[in-house]
């Protein structure tokens, strides 16, 4: 007959405790399987963080816009100018080229 090593044996003897077994299983189902997971809040929190970058870029767009928006209303040069590069305006005695 031969001995064979017990299973017991085998496994570490913290594992054998039901308190850790409880343990692990909660931190894994909090950590992978619960709605709200921690995977799942990371990603939020990761969301989150590129979202207010994203809103302050659009900010700093926006007040550049209205400043231009402020000075083409202010100045009629600056207008004609703004007229004349973006959709090619000109006077009716004028010739145009584009050059692309």
């Amino acid at each position: 007959m031969v001995n064979r090593p017990d299973i017991k044996s085998k496994i570490p003897l913290f594992l054998r405790n039901k308190y850790v077994i409880t343990l692990l299983v909660f931190l894994l189902w909090i950590t992978v399987f619960d709605k709200e997971s921690l995977t799942h809040w990371f990603n939020s929190r990761m969301e989150i963080r590129r979202m207010k970058a994203e809103k302050q870029y659009y900010q700093r767009q926006l007040k550049s816009t209205m400043d231009a928006m402020q000075q083409l209303r202010s100045n009629n040069d600056s207008l004609e100018k703004f007229a004349r590069e973006h959709y090619g305006f000109h006077k009716p005695d004028e010739d145009v080229f584009i050059v692309e």
